[in-house]
């Protein structure tokens, strides 16, 4: 099995080095990531005439390693192009950071796995509240193995995996789950004293979410596997207008 692992944290990111130990077992592991840090990035491309490609120290457990001076989703084709390999599964992380609810609009991590699945790939996303979960290593290693093993990244879309909140010392089990309904408030305040600087203060809005949602799943200690597709059509509206 060739599997090529990207993120959005960049290059130096411990999430890469996790990731590559955890996959190893299952096949050759290929590493192409962003040089910098390209948090929120989404799905963005660059619309460039070149752009720099660089050999990079290896990610322990990779056969080569790549930096992109791009996005995440450059990233992506980069690697899907240049090893000159047929890969089997793309996966991204494990990020920085969670990714639930309406996150996945935003997040690089994500949207370098929907890059993966436009391309023909089968595509996993993984992300956590911070690296320094204990039990990160471990449990990213269970939950792959499960996934891989059956096969469950086999489908019309992508996984989306995301540990639980970090004041959990041990995750209670595996949950798989939909998209819940939290997202952030921001809005733009002027800097005092500044003529045009401004800086973003966010809050979280949070709803009563649904017992079988990422957002539950992450407040009560569980993984959630999550399943998303690309297509965004609103089928139900959609047979309303045609008639």
């Amino acid at each position: 099995m060739n599997i090529l692992i990207v993120n959005d944290d960049g290059i130096e990111s411990e999430g890469l080095k996790v990731l590559a130990r955890a996959l190893t077992p299952h096949g050759k592991i290929y590493v192409s990531a962003p040089t910098t840090q390209q948090s929120g990035k989404a799905q963005a491309i660059s619309i460039v005439p070149s752009m720099v490609i660089e050999d990079a120290d290896l990610i322990p457990g990779s056969m080569r390693t790549i930096k992109v001076h791009g996005t995440p989703a450059d990233a992506v084709r980069a690697g899907l192009s240049l090893f000159n390999v047929e890969f089997d599964l793309v996966v991204s992380g494990i990020n920085d950071g969670v990714n639930i609810a309406k996150d996945v609009l935003y997040s690089g991590t994500v949207g370098a796995a929907k890059e993966a699945k436009i391309y023909g790939v089968n595509a996993i996303a993984i992300s956590a509240d911070n690296l320094d979960l204990n039990y990160l290593y471990d449990e990213t290693i269970k939950t792959l193995d499960e996934i891989i093993e059956n096969k469950l990244y086999e489908f019309d879309g992508i996984l989306n995996i995301n540990f639980p909140r970090f004041t959990f010392e041990k995750v209670k089990g595996l949950m798989f789950t939909k998209q819940g309904m939290r997202y952030y408030h921001s809005e733009f305040l002027k800097k005092p004293n500044e003529k045009n600087e401004y800086y973003l203060k966010g809050s979280l809005t949070n709803f009563k979410e649904d017992e079988d949602s990422d957002v539950w799943a992450y407040n009560n200690g569980y993984i959630s596997v999550t399943p998303l597709k690309l297509d965004r059509t609103d089928y139900e509206f959609f047979e309303k207008l045609k008639k």
